[in-house]
């Protein structure tokens, strides 16, 4: 059946839309492979409206509900240049309203992309149509168990000319969504009653950056969060990893959608909130602590389980069962945050077996890549405090040597390119068989094919990687991979 996707107009995030889509409908029971749909990536690139022939059984209320970029889905009847056009289709069409509106109570939606429309020229408009409807005369405008859709299209090269017309019934609409917060439980279903009067508001406002109670330096975009997110196909109950954790912004939208959650960093400052976290001023707070899990605790979230670590030398055992169902990260780079590994004092007569870029710049010991100091009296080696009171030390000490160590160790900014290969490494090892993988990429636009070059690896699938623009210079690609299955073992 052909349905219409009406897409947000988002300037940032416009070449993620298929993909999104593709992966929810992958999450909600869509069996096909989606290749149609991402090989169409680049044709709609730009557009808000586009077709596609999908089965009537996919449940759009499902997709909708976790969507950033979709906001409605309309099964189409008829589509013209011209109201009198879309009449006479619908005419040859009238069982159509008779399976759909006898003895059912439904209402219209309208909605017009590319200019604004007064409320009188709306329902003039829907009544061109009065010569059908007349038969169905249970209109219900607050609960309706039908909704019609007339969507009109108009150029946006030539300002104010009628492009294109859409008749159909509504499968899901975003703002028919009011809940506020995402908390379902096991099967799907919403648990929570908290709605949002303003049915304009979609329901990850609740979770923007500003509503948060402690603020870091640098903290993935709310709406780009989710979308990772969704394009990783999170689900309840799966395993979620983080190996650039920070703020744990990520982490904070995958357990939003009940996963379980992991996330590693080799920064102490940002996981306890030591100097580098703040406190958002515009918001009472009921405590002082800073660190990493204050709000997760905010939301009524599930602590996730935090360690301190250097991704360049993994801390995960290959030899394991791969236990990840994916992973959703944001490696740091630009000039406020920059990928650091550890590197080792020499110990006497000796030299170190840390490996070093050539590229890498040495930072003094207790200091950042930014030039602020870092704490040198913190003896951390877990700090996993699940009442979110604050991190407290738990090393005894028998590991005192070896924490002194942790803690004076210097260290060192190495490329991008180089995380970007570590984290692949540790995906490779980690991800179950179809596991996803989904990361940022910074990128030089007249340099792409060899950015594009970095992402290969034996070991995955390349799926899509959507990009956003900066400047006209720079950019960042979207990354999602997909873990090839292992081959049995003999």
């Amino acid at each position: 059946m052909l349905h219409l996707i009406w897409f947000s107009s988002h300037n940032k995030y416009d070449e993620c839309k298929i993909t999104e889509l593709t992966s929810l409908l992958h999450i909600f029971g869509y069996k096909d492979e989606g290749e149609g749909l991402l090989n169409d990536t680049n044709k709609h690139k730009g557009e808000v409206f586009v077709k596609v022939n999908l089965p009537e059984d996919i449940d759009w209320k499902s997709v909708i509900s976790r969507s950033v970029l979709i906001k409605g889905i309309i099964q189409i009847w008829s589509e013209g240049s011209t109201y009198d056009d879309v009449l006479n289709d619908l005419l040859k069409k009238l069982h159509l309203f008779c399976t759909n509106l006898e003895d059912k109570k439904w209402r219209f939606h309208f909605n017009s992309f590319g200019k604004m429309v007064s409320q009188y020229d709306k329902v003039k408009k829907m009544e061109h149509f009065k010569v059908i409807l007349d038969k169905y005369p249970k209109v219900d405008l607050s609960s309706p168990e039908v909704e019609l859709g007339l969507l009109e299209e108009y150029d946006q090269n030539n300002l104010g000319i009628l492009k294109k017309i859409y008749f159909g019934k509504s499968m899901a609409l975003r703002k028919n969504n009011k809940t506020l917060v995402y908390k379902r439980n096991d099967e799907g279903h919403m648990i929570n009653d908290v709605r949002t009067k303003k049915t304009q508001l979609a329901w990850w406002i609740h979770y923007s950056l500003n509503k948060r109670p402690v603020l870091g330096p640098t903290t993935t975009d709310n709406e780009l969060a989710f979308l990772m997110c969704n394009i990783a196909k999170i689900k309840a109950g799966q395993i979620v990893l983080d190996p650039f954790v920070g703020s744990g912004g990520l982490l904070i939208t995958s357990s939003i959608f009940n996963a379980i959650c992991v996330g590693n960093d080799i920064d102490i400052r940002l996981l306890k909130g030591y100097k580098i976290a703040y406190l958002n001023p515009h918001m009472q707070h009921k405590s002082t602590n800073k660190n990493i899990f204050e709000n997760f605790l905010h939301y009524d979230l599930s602590l996730p389980e935090i360690l301190v670590s250097d991704n360049s030398k993994p801390v995960w055992n290959a030899f394991h069962k791969p236990w990840v169902d994916a992973i959703v990260t944001d490696p740091p780079y630009g000039n406020r945050a920059t990928v650091r590994i550890c590197l080792k004092h020499a110990q006497a007569g000796g030299s170190t077996e840390d490996r070093t870029p050539a590229n890498a710049v040495t930072l003094p010991a207790g200091h950042s890549s930014d030039g602020s100091e870092s704490p040198d009296n913190h003896d951390n080696c877990d700090i996993s405090d699940k009442d979110g009171a604050g991190l407290t030390p738990q090393c005894d000490s028998v590991d005192h040597k070896r924490v002194k160590s942790f803690m004076t160790t210097k260290t060192v900014t190495y490329s991008c390119t180089e995380a970007v290969k570590d984290l692949l490494n540790i995906a490779s090892i980690t991800l179950v068989d179809n596991g996803m993988l989904v990361f940022l990429l910074p990128v030089q636009l007249d340099n792409l094919e060899e950015e594009i070059a970095i992402l290969k690896h034996d070991d995955f699938f390349l799926i899509s990687y959507d990009l956003q623009t900066f400047t006209p210079c720079s950019g960042r690609f979207i990354v999602s991979m997909q873990r090839k299955c292992r081959k049995p073992s003999n």
